[in-house]
């Protein structure tokens, strides 16, 4: 009796040991115990929210002299070279000699305003009532040089005005005309943000009133901060009227798997993943990362080309991987 509980203790001791050799020591081989992900296919979106500036090539017309404003075409109108905009009568309204409405805007146009009589449109574009004096500040000829400094103190940039009334005083803003073949959206960005940016990617720009795809044209350094400015030829509703505007910018928009990147590591130089196998134990895989946000990363499917042209086979989707690879 003593000799079989002796056994027994010592098949007990036994199977301690193997139990313990199990839990700590097998896992590098087999993979068992060890913590795993499945991988998904979905899609990843890397954006940035900033203030944007609207850019255009656009010109404003003023007053040559004082009268009473008939108006033959509206706010928002596509109008050719040789339309008649408005006309302004010889009939001289009451309080001529009252103090301008319109003195702000006039200031900041300072003489950028042409002088009109017969308001007559010299060039194809869009016709806009909604003024607010910065449209020789933000120009296709100045955007380049301009200061975050100098235009983050303009915050908010007044609105624009609707200069739409029955009478003018002389030199005062009438309409402009902005031309929409091309224009541009300007922002700055941080310095921890700028890798979003790539020239001459396509991105998607979320405003207000709806989204429009855009081109990253040109990455200006300025102190701290960064100016972006996009290039676009898309319609948006507000493209005449408004100056400033809240915008989420999508810098990135992939379709792949999406990886944690905790569980990316490298091997012989190269970066991948370990994927477990049939017989459950777990080998690199190498993979191509398309974007990242800093906690994950999108990678390609099934395969890609390396640098030397050649096919690599890579992940597929619902292989399982190792989560902490460091502890493999």
């Amino acid at each position: 009796m003593k000799k079989t509980k002796k056994i027994l203790t010592s098949l007990f001791i036994i199977a301690l040991i193997l139990l313990y050799a199990v839990i700590y020591a097998v896992p590098g081989v087999t993979g068992a115990l060890t913590g795993t992900d499945i991988l998904q296919y979905g899609n990843f979106k890397i954006t940035d929210q900033v203030t944007c500036y609207f850019v255009r090539d656009e010109k404003v017309y003023a007053a040559a002299r004082s009268g009473m404003v008939n108006y033959y075409v509206g706010d928002g109108v596509q109008v050719k070279t040789g339309t008649k905009i408005l006309e302004i009568s010889s009939i001289i309204p009451e309080g001529t000699n009252g103090e301008s409405k319109y003195k702000d805007i006039t200031t900041r146009l300072g003489n950028d305003g042409e002088k009109l009589l017969n308001c007559v449109n010299e060039f194809n574009g869009i016709t806009s009532y909604y003024i607010d004096g910065y449209e020789n500040l933000f120009t296709p000829e100045t955007m380049r040089d301009l200061k975050y400094e100098r235009v983050s103190r303009l915050n908010p940039v007044p609105g624009p005005v609707n200069v739409v009334r029955e009478s003018t005083l002389k030199d005062e803003p009438l309409y402009k005309i902005c031309k929409n073949g091309k224009w541009y959206i300007i922002c700055w960005v941080e310095a921890g943000n700028v890798s979003k940016y790539k020239l001459d990617r396509s991105v998607t720009i979320n405003l207000p009133l709806g989204q429009i795809k855009a081109t990253i044209t040109e990455i200006i350094e300025d102190g701290d901060k960064w100016l972006i400015i996009f290039t676009t030829n898309r319609y948006y509703e507000d493209f005449a009227k408004v100056r400033m505007a809240p915008a989420t910018v999508v810098t990135s928009d992939y379709n792949g798997i999406i990886i944690k990147n905790e569980s990316i590591t490298t091997s012989d130089g190269a970066i991948g993943v370990y994927i477990k196998s049939k017989s459950g134990s777990y080998i690199f895989k190498p993979i191509k990362i398309m974007t990242s946000d800093g906690h994950y990363s999108l990678a390609e499917v099934s395969y890609f080309i390396d640098k030397q042209g050649s096919k690599v086979n890579t992940v597929e989707i619902y292989d399982e991987i190792l989560i902490n690879p460091s502890r493999y």
